[in-house]
């Protein structure tokens, strides 16, 4: 009997879109979340890069859906990683608008829903394989020292495994120390006779500004010892997709979810040998030849497997790409665009920093070579995987998600798409979108510069009002041609800043 009520108040919770999208007699779908670094919006030849070549992460698109108004919430990398795990802004956290060093707190706070925890209580196995990159440890846990944080000569937890996965493979973060590779809550090949130990080395002042840690005395990250666990570079790539493949090997009986979170294409560029001089642009398209490779391997392995037809296969990229920190309106290389026709880059709010490539492939349910024009951002992930295994949701969780199942299966009419998106900059700069509008409350981009430039708060200076449809390039503000625009707009954001949530 007990049974049978959890049923059906599941069943009564569940969204429409998913009672008529999901046919509960067939197996689970097995789900892949494949997350590249720095990859801009105009990197794949599906988005129209052509002195690129990335036939298999194309695949994905000629077999499946593009979206053409995917964004990471943020532009830069732990926030946009938080937000696909627990489906809420980055924002609303102690981390801010910026990243977390492998010495910070485990970041998802004790409790959350995340998007493995959901996929595990479903009956998956969930397993993360690449960069992490939302801290380990807490303050007051066993190995947690106050002016260096975890201890990564012992157990790393609380991490990966606190928060839903059951198994972890990858490393702290990217472009900063340590260059490590960690198995569930151990450091790979670590000497005991050379253990790691870092300098407490002050971080630049714009990071403790701007980001309001737990901590008594924030350091930036610098090693002392413990270098004989670094790992190669040049090798990285191949690791995590040996490992990502075996996952799928090992797991092939029952219903799984890999989350493959690539460091490629993010400093230090260094592909592999075999890569090297494979693109017209040097080593930046090596290192998308590289990563492409990687999928490619994934779905050749599902496909040896016969598991394709029954995987979801999901592919997007954490934030906008770069190309140096500095203001360029267009990021190019060799005549090629790194975020297409978009303006900016990493850690800006301007659309090249935050618009991101995102593809589906499910075969039989998502239309091959489709295209979808919705406005969906990485932390809608955690509601749709929920709608379409008919998951209820906790009042207190996933705040900023919205299911685009509906989309994704043909079902565009359904209610309770998302219609409006913040997005923040590593300076702490805010953006609100609603149709085709969009408003930057302060001038510039609020990226991170060579030089740091204070965001000045709308209160000082006039924002930015963008019609997207018309102005996709973000050529010419509008900010003073609509005046009762601009309130509405800004009102809605300090709104969905205050209300604590978005999502219905």
């Amino acid at each position: 009997m007990k049974h049978t009520l959890t049923l059906l108040t599941a069943l009564l919770l569940a969204p429409l879109s998913v009672l008529q999208a999901a046919d509960v007699s067939k197996p689970k779908p097995n789900i892949i979340f494949i997350l590249a670094d720095d990859l801009g919006y105009g990197d794949l030849g599906c988005y129209g890069a052509t002195k690129v070549k990335t036939p298999n992460i194309d695949r994905l698109a000629h077999e499946g859906m593009r979206f053409t108004d995917a964004h990471s919430p943020a532009s830069v990398c732990t926030p946009s990683r938080y937000n696909l795990m627990t489906g809420r802004y980055c924002w609303r956290t102690w981390a801010g608008h910026g990243t977390v060093w492998a010495n910070d707190p485990l970041l998802i706070e004790k409790g959350r829903l995340t998007l493995a925890s959901l996929l595990k209580g479903a009956g998956y196995f969930s397993g993360c394989v690449g960069k992490w990159h939302l801290g380990f440890g807490r303050p007051g846990t066993p190995g947690w020292d106050d002016m260096l944080g975890a201890d990564f000569n012992g157990e790393l937890k609380p991490g990966p495994l606190e928060v839903g996965f059951d198994y972890f493979y990858g490393m702290p973060g990217v472009g900063q120390s340590p260059n490590i590779f960690i198995e569930n809550r151990r450091v790979v090949g670590l000497d005991p006779n050379d253990p790691i130990r870092f300098i407490n080395d002050p971080r630049p002042e714009y990071q403790v500004n701007y980001l309001q840690r737990p901590r008594t005395a924030p350091t930036n990250l610098q090693m002392a010892s413990g270098k004989s666990a670094n790992y190669v570079f040049e090798d990285a790539a191949l690791r995590l997709t040996e490992k990502a493949v075996a996952f799928i090997e090992q797991h092939r009986d029952e219903p799984f979810f890999l989350y493959l979170a690539h460091r490629n294409i993010h400093n230090p560029k260094k592909p592999n040998a075999r890569f090297a001089g494979t693109s017209e642009i040097g080593v930046y398209g090596d290192f998308i030849h590289e990563l492409d490779w990687s999928v490619g391997e994934v779905l050749a392995a599902l496909d040896r497997l016969k598991l394709a037809e029954n995987t979801l296969v999901f592919f997007s990229s954490d934030n906008g790409g770069v190309k140096a920190y500095e203001r360029i309106n267009h990021a190019e290389i060799e005549g090629h665009r790194i975020n297409g026709p978009l303006r900016g880059q990493k850690t800006e709010v301007y659309e090249g920093g935050h618009r991101v490539p995102f593809l589906a492939r499910w075969p039989g349910h998502v239309k091959a070579g489709s295209e979808s024009r919705q406005l969906i951002a990485l932390n809608d992930v955690l509601a749709s995987c929920a709608d379409l295994l008919r998951v209820p949701i906790p009042r207190d969780a996933a705040e900023d998600s919205f299911s685009f199942m509906p989309a994704l299966l043909g079902k565009p009419e359904a209610k309770d798409l998302r219609q409006s998106l913040v997005n923040d900059s590593m300076m702490g700069l805010f953006s609100i979108r609603e149709g085709q509008w969009k408003l930057i409350v302060g001038q510039d981009g609020g990226g991170f510069y060579s030089k740091q430039d204070p965001v000045r708060p709308a209160a000082e200076s006039a924002g930015q009002l963008y019609n997207l449809d018309d102005d996709l390039g973000e050529t010419k503000s509008l900010y003073h041609e609509n005046p009762e625009l601009v309130v509405r707009l800004t009102a809605l954001l300090a709104k969905l800043r205050n209300d604590g949530r978005s999502s219905p």
